[in-house]
């Protein structure tokens, strides 16, 4: 009988064994598969944004430097390097690199910032095999601003951080850390890496996300470590700094009720918060909530033409058909000049 009871024993440690063995590789490439390389694009390949080969370089001329973030070293660009207003540094959207943001850096270079956009882990020409996480950018954002700190030509420079959806998660975050910094801006942040996870696990895989929930944690705990628990909320509190809050009501990513920092806003005790809420004609959704109107419906209008040419041409791309019936691409990144405005305005008052 005991003999039984052993074999019986064995068997189910096994199934066990193989059963959380099983579960935890695929729990690591469902983790992995979220989170890839975001390639450079050839110069060749259409992308509807504005990159630096297609702008007057003699102009906006940009400086390459690099700087470690743990074991990766990390690829980043200055620009505009005699203005001396102040540094801003930018931290770009999962998906996107620091070239993504060309629109906002020639208006912030003509107004005379100097601005340093590098691109994270995993990310256009900076090392790494993926981009680890939701908690990775605010990791590649703190070493980002000890770098500045090292550097005898920028760190006499009142420095500024803008930030974009993941970034705009690790310029408000990366406040817990002891940084010089004067002010922030975030479009379109979240306040925590693990909420979002957890919400964007569940539409998309339902109850089923609660099988895998404690080892995705665990994935998390292990390359993160305790700063997989920094919220964006906390940062602004403990650094008591002007902080701009950007959110539109129609992101359909980072919802403006839940997960983004707008939603935790009654949280914030910091009393030189902002918050700019784009609603109604203003709305502009997550991934350009810094553009015009006019950008706006320019888009739905190119959009709208090449549905209905696609409807009789399905074998034609997108990227095809630009080539024959041609896309503007100053009207399709044509920022919103009211909100830069008042964004140069915020920075310069907090120098």
């Amino acid at each position: 009988m005991k003999k039984h009871i052993y074999i019986l024993t064995l068997v189910i440690g096994f199934l066990f064994i193989s059963l959380f063995t099983g579960c935890s590789v695929v729990a690591h490439k469902i983790y992995s598969k979220q989170f890839g390389r975001t390639k450079e694009l050839p110069k060749e390949t259409f992308t509807q944004y504005i990159r630096w080969h297609e702008i007057d370089q003699a102009k906006y001329p940009r400086q390459e430097i690099h700087f470690y973030s743990g074991k990766n070293q990390l690829q980043g660009f200055i620009y505009g390097e005699s203005n001396d207003n102040g540094l801003v540094v930018i931290s770009h959207g999962l998906g996107g690199t620091a070239d993504s943001y060309f629109p906002m850096i020639m208006y912030l270079v003509d107004n005379g910032w100097r601005v340093l956009a590098f691109n994270n882990t995993g990310a256009g020409g900076s090392e790494g095999k993926n981009v680890r996480g939701l908690t990775q950018s605010v990791i590649d954002l703190d070493a980002a601003l000890r770098f500045v700190k090292e550097s005898n030509t920028l760190n006499e420079l009142p420095v500024m951080l803008v930030g974009h959806s993941w970034g705009g998660h690790a310029v408000s975050t990366v406040l817990n850390h002891e940084h010089d910094v004067k002010a922030v801006v975030s479009f379109a942040g979240f306040n925590n890496g693990r909420e979002l996870f957890r919400e964007q696990g569940i539409l998309s895989a339902g109850g089923f996300y609660h099988l895998f929930s404690p080892l995705f944690w665990t994935i998390q705990r292990f390359r993160f470590g305790k700063t997989m628990k920094l919220t964006a909320v906390d940062g602004i509190n403990k650094a008591g700094i002007p902080v701009m809050i950007v959110h539109s009501s129609d992101d359909r990513l980072i919802s403006p009720n839940t997960t983004s920092i707008y939603a935790h806003r009654e949280k914030i005790t910091n009393p030189y918060a902002e918050f700019v809420y784009l609603d109604g004609d203003d709305a502009a959704g997550h991934e350009f909530p810094f553009g015009s109107r006019e950008r706006r419906e320019y888009i739905r209008t190119i959009n709208e033409s090449f549905r209905k040419y696609h409807a009789e041409n399905e074998n034609v791309s997108f990227s095809q058909w630009v080539k024959q019936y041609g896309f503007d691409k100053i009207k399709a990144n044509e920022l919103n000049g009211e909100l830069m405005e008042r964004i140069d305005i915020f920075f310069s008052n907090a120098r």
